[in-house]
């Protein structure tokens, strides 16, 4: 009777092996089907929804941290681009100047002004002739000295011009002038064509362009510093943030431990309520900055322009990049608190 009955125990045994093999196998088959990826996901993002409104208050101390981050960040690149226009608009206006002697032909002119722009620094070729040259320094000098006496304006005009023919050149970059430099001192053309007055290769903007690039690189340096700081505050304050919200939940995570519930479908709704706070600081930092920029470009002009104009066609790249580096903050800083969380506790 012991031995039928321990025959039974046996076949039991091996039912219940074979029915928990089943088991696992049509377990398997679901959960590597797409429909029920989709439904998992779905349930991530409708947990995260819910822990992100249901922890708004305790939310809002990441939130506003992340978005002086993108603020500070962004700032830091408007400025930077209005520092660049600001020394494109300078370059802008300095060229170098050439005297040529006053008794060069026009061919000969030509002949200088031809070579000048076959030069790969130089972008601009302008020449001024001697007559054009005197007549409008003797208006300059009617206008801003307000002469009036027809005998003494028709007297300057009958005086002898020794101004030299100027060549005015635009250089791709004002730092590098040793092109320029070879072709007026080696130049087959430019023999015994140079006036006694010597070329000027350097500008009085040079010292207005070096204090510009000057302050556009500390602005660059300690706006990227400052928003690398801002980020790293805003990981521990969103790590903080979203560790509480697991301590607040470790008997849940615990039950879904127990029924077999995977890593990501409990760390997964962590990392949507992080990726939320990104999406909320992203939408306020976009209005403070667009608000800022319009505003001050009102109020300084022209330096704002490319920024604005960027800013204005491009949208959707500008949202995208804040959503994209606000989100990336959340999540980083999510799934290390998960992380930390469940492999303390395995």
């Amino acid at each position: 009777m012991s031995s039928k009955k321990e025959k039974l125990t046996k076949e039991q045994k091996a039912e219940q092996r074979e029915t928990a093999r089943v088991s696992r196998e049509r377990l398997n088959r679901i959960t590597k089907t797409r429909k029920h990826h989709l439904r998992t996901s779905a349930r991530v993002m409708k947990y995260g929804t819910k822990s992100f409104v249901r922890n708004a208050w305790l939310s809002m101390a990441a939130i506003a941290i992340m978005a002086v981050t993108l603020i500070v960040l962004s700032a830091t690149i408007i400025a930077t681009n209005a520092m660049g226009s600001a020394i494109a608009a300078v370059e802008d206006q300095v060229d170098m100047s050439i005297y040529i002697k006053q008794t060069a032909s026009v061919e000969q002119i030509r002949k200088i002004t031809s070579g000048l722009e076959s030069l790969d620094s130089v972008t601009e070729v302008r020449s001024t002739s001697p007559e054009d040259a005197n007549n409008a320094s003797i208006k300059k000098l009617i206008e801003e000295s307000n002469i009036t006496d027809e005998a003494y304006i028709e007297s300057l005009y009958e005086a002898p011009n020794k101004i030299p023919w100027t060549i005015n050149v635009k250089l791709k970059n004002l730092n590098d002038t040793s092109e320029l430099e070879d072709f007026v001192n080696n130049s087959e053309v430019m023999i015994n064509m140079l006036d006694a007055r010597p070329p000027s290769y350097s500008s009085s903007h040079r010292e207005t362009i070096d204090r510009i690039a000057g302050i556009m690189n500390r602005i660059e340096i300690i706006g990227l510093a400052a928003a690398g700081i801002f980020a790293l505050i805003a990981v521990l304050v969103v790590f903080n943030t979203i560790r509480m919200a697991i301590f607040n939940r470790k008997e849940e995570i615990y039950m879904m431990r127990l029924v077999g519930a995977s890593r990501w479908f409990i760390i997964g709704p962590f990392v949507v309520e992080a990726a939320l706070y990104g999406v909320v600081a992203a939408a306020l930092s976009g209005i403070v900055v667009y608000a800022a920029a319009f505003g001050l470009h009102h109020s300084i002009g022209s330096v704002l322009d490319s920024s604005i104009v960027f800013m204005q066609n491009y949208w959707y790249f500008c949202a995208g990049a804040l959503l994209a580096v606000g989100i990336l903050i959340g999540v980083i800083s999510a799934l290390l608190a998960a992380r930390k969380y469940l492999d303390a506790k395995i």
